[in-house]
């Protein structure tokens, strides 16, 4: 037994009245025992129930801290490894049916033939417009799709998104931009030719684009008429 407890049984005496057959009552003594725990009031041998509540509390929201600043250790080096391993992940090809997917652009080239300005319309409503090309490797990939896809027909090309239709020798591409880098096809071009006997009295307005099985450096660009009827590439961005 814990020290500073005490236990002790009472036994009192009770009587109890009883009444007889004939009316006289009798009177009969029964014992009857008590107990008692006596604990002493100072509380010594009892644990604070709200200190050692506060102490479990601190206790388990120092673990929690320690635990949250492990967790938060562990993400920033996974997001470390993320980063790292995902420069060496291909780029997710996402392009709709029928575009082709490169360097996060999706193309499509047209099997069918439309004036210039019917291409770019037509370019726009599949949600692009006629391709802007911005550098020499995507000219080359445009220049070899291309080669594998046209006749030897020498009129089967591809309009690109090229013009001067606004001031004569300003080329301009469909978002307004300036030409600033040029694959045209020898010396000559552009030319801006209105023909044997004068059949483009507007000359040549508008840039296609295409060779038999490619170029060697992709230059592959001539001014034409932007009423001929050409194929096209049309470009827009890859959706993540």
């Amino acid at each position: 037994m814990s020290e500073g407890i005490v236990h002790a049984d009472v036994k009192f005496k009770k009587h109890q009245r009883t009444e007889e057959k004939d009316g006289a009552t009798a009177s009969t003594v029964n014992d009857a025992t008590y107990s008692e725990i006596s604990i002493p009031k100072d509380g010594r041998n009892q644990p604070s129930t709200d200190t050692n509540d506060i102490s479990n509390l601190s206790t388990k929201n120092t673990e929690l801290q320690i635990l949250q600043a492990a967790y938060a250790r562990n993400l920033t080096g996974l997001e470390k490894d993320f980063t790292s391993g995902n420069k060496d992940c291909p780029k997710p090809m996402n392009c709709a049916k029928d575009w082709e997917y490169y360097e996060g652009k999706c193309y499509y080239f047209s099997p069918d033939e439309l004036t210039w300005a019917q291409s770019l319309d037509e370019c726009i409503s599949r949600g692009g417009h006629l391709v802007i090309i911005g550098s020499l490797e995507e000219q080359k990939f445009l220049d070899q799709k291309i080669g594998t896809k046209i006749t030897t027909e020498p009129e089967d090309k591809f309009w690109i998104g090229l013009t001067d239709s606004i001031n004569e020798n300003e080329w301009l591409w469909v978002d307004g931009s300036s030409l600033s880098t040029s694959f045209w096809l020898g010396n000559s071009e552009p030319d801006n030719w209105k023909g044997n006997h004068g059949e483009y009295p507007d000359g040549e307005d508008c840039v296609r684009m295409g060779e038999p099985g490619g170029t060697k450096e992709g230059k592959s660009w001539l001014d034409v008429n932007c009423n001929r009827t050409q194929r096209r590439i049309c470009e827009t961005k890859s959706p993540l």
